[in-house]
């Protein structure tokens, strides 16, 4: 074998050793930008299904913050109608001729408890009742005093009477009785209104404004 051949053999296989080389980083390369790929998708993938979570969860939240808003509105809006209503059922009792009969029936009857002197407030309206509490009361033959003040405090009526001697309170206003019954009245407002929701769009219903 010549020089030339030799030459010849040795670049040859030179060139098929650089070619399988070639091939092989080439192969690499290829592996190399799938898997790099992959993890691009699985990452993106990743991404967005954290992304949709978070979401989910600020809508989720969101939801239930305006479940709540509109609850407390609801509830909001039946405190006032109910404060309303009671404002306007206290305004027909005290325009009832039974209702200064009630004061006085009231008075008399805690009265004849208290052996002492005693203090009766009333309702700036209701102090027109003054000369009959005193004379349903006895006050001219009592040893003790029966008397009588204002109390802005007593807004729908009713009376207090304080033992002076004792220190009781006898609470018989109209708040005291309301406060002593507002929880029935709220839950018979509410069965009403649910009523009134369930049949609301029944055309035979007559309409009901809040």
């Amino acid at each position: 074998m010549n020089n030339t051949t030799l030459e010849n053999s040795i670049r040859e296989e030179a060139a098929r050793a650089i070619a399988v080389i070639k091939e092989k980083e080439a192969d690499e390369i290829r592996k190399l930008n799938e898997d790099y790929a992959l993890k691009i998708n699985d990452f993106r993938k990743k991404s967005e299904t954290e992304t949709q979570t978070r979401i989910d969860q600020e809508l989720s939240r969101l939801e239930n913050r305006a479940i709540l808003e509109r609850r407390k509105l609801t509830l909001t809006s039946v405190e006032q109608f109910i404060s309303r209503m009671v404002d306007e059922v206290m305004k027909e009792i005290r325009s009832n001729p039974l209702y200064g009969q009630f004061i006085l029936n009231s008075i008399g009857s805690i009265v004849n408890q208290v052996p002492a002197g005693v203090e009766v407030r009333l309702n700036k309206d209701d102090l027109v009742l003054e000369k009959e509490i005193l004379a349903t009361t006895g006050a001219q033959s009592r040893s003790n005093s029966v008397i009588i003040k204002e109390d802005p405090k007593i807004k729908w009526g009713g009376c207090l009477v304080l033992d002076e001697a004792g220190s009781r309170i006898f609470n018989n206003t109209m708040e005291r009785i309301y406060f002593r019954k507002s929880l029935l009245i709220r839950q018979k407002v509410m069965s009403l209104l649910t009523d009134h929701s369930r049949d609301e769009n029944n055309p035979n219903f007559p309409e009901v404004k809040i």
